[in-house]
Parts: C-alpha cells; structure tokens; sequence
C-alpha cells in the first residue's frame, strides 16, 4: 500500500495511485513487547518508551521504581530517576541496537547486548518508513487504565494485592464497607439508561464479570461517590480523585497543550504519591504499568487524542 495500488476514480474517470500508510501500532504491554523486539516487563530495561534500568525485587522479577528502596544498592546510579527527564528511547537507538546484535558472532555477547539494552531484534514491519518505534506505540489506554491500574488499586484498598498490606500507611477498607461498596454499585445503575452502561455486578463479590467498560465507569462516575468516606485516610481518597480526573481530562475529545502539560504534571505526582513507601518488600507495587503512566501525555503529544489510539473498537 505504500507504493501505491491502482485505482480507478469513477468522478475523474481515470487511474490513480492509492497509497495507505501505517502510521501506528496498538496493542497491550506484551503485544507491544512482541512487535518491538523487546525483553520486556520483567527485563532489566523493560521500558518500550525509555530506558530506565529497573531494580531486582525479593526474587526475580524487576520492577521500575523512580527512587531505589531506601537501604539498599541495588542500583544505585542513579539514586532517582527525574520523571519529568527520563532517558527516552529514540528510533534509531531500535536499529542500532538491532544491527549490533545481528553483527555479533556469539551468541553469549548477543545475549549480554540485549540485556544491557531491552532489544533482542529488529522490529517487526521494519520495511515500513512510516512508522517510529519510539513513537508510534503509545500506551494504551484501554489496557493501561481499565484492565491493570485500576484493577490493581482496587486490590491495594482489599489487601489483595500480591499481600503486600498498607506497610506504613493506613490505606485498606475495612470488608464490611466493600461489601455496602458493592451492594451500592449494583445498586446504583437501576436507572442508567443502557446507553451509558450495562449491568453493573456487586464489585465485593462478582467482580469477575466486570469488563474494561464496567471498570472505566465504576471507576470513572460511581468511585468518587461510592468511596467517599470510606478511606481511613482523606489523603488516599484525593489520590484517587486526582487520577478519576486526570483520566476525564484525557478522554477529551481534544486537548489544548497546556491540558496535556498538566496532565504529564498530574501524573507525575499520582505516581510519587503511590504506595510504593520506598520499601524494598514493596517493590511489587512498582509495576511497569504504573511506570508507563509517565508516558501516557507523551503518546498523545505524538499520537494524538486517547480516542485515536484506544483499542475498545478491538476487543
């Protein structure tokens, strides 16, 4: 297609050229992963956007922390990552990388290569000129937001989450008010049209069958409400309330640049408020979805609006 198919235009009577080009690439973390070339999530470079060097936890899984757990060396250059100022990736750093693995003669100095970049190969389609493999990728919202973030917030308020606990805050709710939370959101959606949503299970017990589409406006129009006081602490309710905005302002059906400035900002600070606590034994909470929260207002810089790049017309 990008040399061009002939085509017949009935208006002009007469043959043309018809060129398409693919100018992005959508998918989830591991789709991504695929495509790229990359080692991925659990690499000590695992990020598709930049290269920040992630940190061994208590076993072998990486996480991506901004900031080290306090007392330890696991990596200590550099002690902080600057949010605002992450070494990103650039296309060419794809194919150089790409190009030194394929020229190396052993397959041990192929492997040390790849480790000490995150790139195992060339990229899929790499005949095709349109696309940036640092850019044309943005992290999707749909899997980003709805099917890992939110979910997951939901397990640090449940103590579900890979039982990590609170540590030192103070941040569960107690099971007996999830179960009026999910008793309220069964509830609530009786007079909903259908329109807005479909039937809405009791979150507490049946939230199996919650759906990306159940999640974005659970969390999005009914979570605000519904935890409203329910928080031991005021300050973990606002820090939901920040990202509930923050994901309004991004559905935007368009977004001035400083919106998008405030968002990058806005995200910035949800994630160094997270419940991370610098604590070696909470590295689990560092996830590289949470990190891939800091790309998100960089890939509607380049990509445009969340709506143009989401896949719920997909899946």
């Amino acid at each position: 297609l990008a040399y061009g198919i002939p085509t017949f235009d009935i208006a002009q009577q007469q043959m043309f050229l018809l060129h398409a080009y693919i100018i992005f690439k959508l998918g989830d973390i591991i789709a991504i992963e695929k495509f790229l070339k990359i080692k991925g999530h659990n690499a000590i470079y695992p990020c598709r956007s930049c290269k920040i060097r992630a940190v061994r936890g208590p076993g072998k899984t990486h996480y991506v922390p901004l900031c080290p757990p306090r007392g330890t060396n696991c990596n200590p250059t550099p002690t902080r990552w600057e949010p605002d100022n992450l070494p990103l990736r650039r296309h060419q750093d794809f194919i150089d990388v790409a190009a030194q693995i394929n020229t190396a003669i052993t397959k041990v100095e192929k492997e040390r290569i790849a480790k000490q970049t995150g790139i195992k190969d060339f990229p899929t389609l790499r005949r095709v000129g349109a696309l940036d493999y640092a850019r044309s990728m943005p992290w999707e919202w749909f899997h980003l937001f709805l099917e890992n973030i939110i979910p997951n917030l939901v397990d640090f308020w449940t103590g579900q989450f890979k039982a990590l606990g609170p540590g030192i805050e103070d941040f569960e709710i107690a099971p007996h008010i999830w179960e009026e939370v999910g008793k309220e959101t069964a509830a609530a959606v009786q007079h909903i049209p259908v329109s807005f949503v479909r039937v809405l299970s009791n979150i507490a017990s049946d939230r199996s069958l919650f759906t990306a589409e159940s999640w974005c406006f659970w969390f999005v129009y009914l979570a605000p409400k519904l935890l409203e006081g329910r928080f031991p602490k005021a300050k973990y309710y606002k820090h939901m309330c920040e990202l509930v905005e923050v994901m309004k302002i991004t559905l935007q059906f368009c977004m001035t640049l400083e919106q998008l400035n405030q968002v990058e900002q806005r995200l910035i600070g949800w994630v160094e408020k997270y419940y991370y606590q610098y604590c070696v034994e909470r590295l689990p909470a560092c996830t590289l979805t949470i990190h891939g929260l800091l790309h998100v207002a960089q890939g509607i810089r380049h990509c445009g609006p969340i709506w143009t790049t989401w896949t719920f017309y997909m899946e």
